[in-house]
């Protein structure tokens, strides 16, 4: 990789030696059918930077990936999106190297099979969508039909917790926001 690709995952994700704990990087102004390339590319770079320093040369990092569902929607031919192996290579392998991801989407069906099975705890809202449900009952080895029947009856602000966190599954009031959001 050139100096320039490290430089600019440096600044984005921080190096081993950065002294901030947070950065957030906001890509709503991106049209959304780029997004997956513009994103896929990023986390690329990073994944190639993360497997080049090794295991016990990173720092830990979380990375949160809102609305995951527009990044890695299928292609028109119903073939998956070369960008999504990043995301695939880092849900698979990142534990090892200090990364861990979280993932949020409201279409768990539109999202890499592959990341999901390997999201270890999962906190759902209320899904209607058989295909959702059938992503999550898929990906999720703690997900029974009695706890998937249980998320298309979920109240507002309710949610299941189950998988790894939990020994058992939890159901949870979120709380109301403050301020409310103009939605």
């Amino acid at each position: 990789l050139t100096d320039e690709s490290k430089n600019f995952v440096e600044r984005i994700f921080g190096a081993n030696d950065s002294d901030w704990n947070v950065h957030v990087v906001n890509l709503k102004m991106i049209p959304q059918d780029l997004m997956p390339l513009i994103l896929g590319s990023v986390l690329e770079l990073y994944a190639q930077i993360l497997f080049q320093r090794g295991q016990g040369a990173t720092s830990p990092t979380l990375l949160v990936l809102e609305e995951a569902h527009h990044y890695l929607r299928p292609m028109p031919d119903g073939s998956s999106m070369e960008s999504s192996l990043a995301y695939e290579r880092l849900a698979k392998e990142g534990r090892k190297f200090g990364l861990s991801l979280w993932l949020s989407t409201q279409r768990p069906s539109e999202v890499s099979p592959t990341v999901l099975s390997q999201c270890n705890t999962w906190v759902t809202f209320k899904l209607n969508s058989e295909k959702d449900l059938n992503a999550v009952s898929s990906a999720c080895e703690w997900a029974d039909r009695k706890e998937i029947s249980r998320i298309t009856g979920l109240a507002r602000q309710h949610a299941i917790i189950f998988g790894g966190a939990t020994k058992v599954p939890i159901c949870i009031k979120s709380p109301t926001a403050n301020p409310t959001p103009d939605s």
